[in-house]
């Protein structure tokens, strides 16, 4: 059974100057474009028994800091509706680069306030990209091969007074480098758009198999998963940060026609190594080009090496909520917070403004997106420490990549060892995304469960 893909491209670089996201220090609209954002959207089908390719999932890879839980519900329902994809089956990942607009509508503006205008044209420029795939949806062979790279650094150092965000060369790090290569299978396929679909947009997303014309073999898209923030620069300037880097270099060598799409990692724990008298420092256009450069030249090297083909299989996405359990703050400790200027006291305020809000759990979602019986992605809604990736590919055997900051976000998922040490991750991040408290102990037992049920259903 074939794999038939479509890929499209659009631009969701703000027309106007807004706030950025990622860095509370940066408050100010953006004062330049250092370089475009742009979004890579996937329509994956496979044909039944009358020849027919139906869409069965979609998977949409931006240059933003994640998906807002807001904008997730809006998105995939408007996917859904015009192009009757059932909403589960719709992906939504982002690269988590600190040089977008806020994603949303549903966290503390002192991590960048969002934009209502852009959320509205990004939706429109989701939905149009969204319908461009599915109608290039054409027969493609799937392929795959590993590398590394080392532009990443461990980023929590214990020190006396605690555990800070300093470069740790010791704490552990991924440096995989897994490249998907999708290519069209040669001597079949033809866009949609030249074969004619056979429905609308309106109503089923779908095109003919028998009506593929003739073409060579090419490649069609290249996605690279690795495993590190984008913050090289915490300048008040819109860029795709490394990964957009790592676009441009490998264009070069793939040339333009060639959709080149980043996944990002479990990368909770892990920042671009650019440090200077051991700490780390804000890098420039130089630090840009270099970390981008670096990974692609990996994702060169393992293109021009022997990749593995991938078996066909059914395209499908699977869902799966857990639980995790919260150390919810009281009344009284809300109160002593609320005229606290900063985060705490916006937080507070926030929280003691619906009580409804204090819960003692948060779900949070696992989405699994099997391309073949060999790979899959495993989403989460949540920046989750490398642990927790190391743990996926070893449980996995490597046949599950993960893929945080997909289908909204519940904010950083730590281990229980991390949760006792503290630090930023499981102590200061949590209140700019207005989650209602720590993490308790439990949860990483939890999300291992978890993952371990989703591993099962492949």
């Amino acid at each position: 059974m074939a794999t038939y893909v479509g890929v499209s491209v659009a631009d969701i670089t703000p027309e106007k100057p807004v706030p950025l996201a990622g860095f509370a220090v940066r408050l100010v609209p953006w004062e330049k474009i250092r370089d475009p954002l742009s979004l890579q959207a996937f329509a994956f089908g496979t044909p039944g028994v009358d020849g027919r390719v139906t869409c069965s999932a979609v998977l949409v890879c931006a240059d933003l800091l994640w998906w807002g839980p807001d904008l997730v519900a809006s998105l995939t329902q408007r996917i859904a509706e015009r192009y009757a994809i059932p909403p589960e089956a719709i992906v939504l990942h982002a690269t988590h680069t600190h040089g977008a607009p806020q994603p949303g509508l549903t966290c503390s503006p002192l991590l960048g306030k969002g934009d209502p205008d852009y959320l509205d044209a990004l939706q429109a420029t989701v939905v149009d990209a969204v319908g461009r795939a599915i109608d290039r949806m054409v027969p493609v062979r799937l392929s795959r091969g590993v590398g590394t790279c080392r532009i990443g650094v461990n980023r929590r150092r214990a020190r006396p007074d605690g555990w800070v965000l300093a470069p740790n060369p010791g704490g552990p790090v991924d440096p995989e480098v897994h490249v998907l290569r999708l290519s069209r299978v040669t001597g079949e396929g033809a866009h949609a758009e030249e074969a004619g679909s056979t429905e609308p947009h309106g109503s089923a997303a779908s095109l003919t198999a028998e009506s593929q014309g003739t073409m060579a073999d090419e490649t069609l898209a290249v996605l690279v998963h690795y495993t590190c923030h984008p913050t090289t620069s915490d300048a008040p300037q819109v860029s795709a940060d490394y990964p957009g880097a790592m676009r441009d270099a490998l264009r070069e060598s793939l040339g333009e026609d060639v959709v080149i799409s980043f996944l990002q990692g479990c990368c909770g724990d892990i920042n671009p190594a650019v440090v200077r008298d051991g700490q780390f420092h804000r890098g420039g256009d130089a630090e840009l080009a270099q970390l981008g450069s670096a990974l692609a030249a990996s994702v060169r090297d393992v293109l021009s090496g022997p990749m593995t083909d991938l078996p066909d299989g059914e395209v499908r996405v699977q869902t799966r909520t857990v639980d995790l359990p919260l150390a919810t703050p009281s009344r009284d400790q809300l109160l002593a917070l609320r005229d606290d200027e900063g985060i705490w006291g916006d937080w507070a305020r926030h929280l003691l403004a619906d009580p409804a809000r204090l819960v003692d759990h948060v779900p949070l979602r696992l989405t699994l997106l099997s391309l073949s019986p060999e790979l899959a992605l495993l989403g989460f809604d949540a920046e989750v420490t490398v642990a927790y990736g190391f743990e996926v590919k070893r449980r996995s055997g490597s046949r599950v990549l993960p893929l945080p900051y997909t289908n909204g976000m519940v904010g950083y998922v730590v281990t229980d060892e991390q949760l006792r040490q503290g630090g930023y991750e499981p102590n200061e991040s949590y209140p700019y995304i207005y989650r209602p408290g720590r993490w308790a102990l439990g949860v990483e037992e939890r999300v291992t469960a978890a993952v371990d049920a989703v591993l099962a259903d492949l």
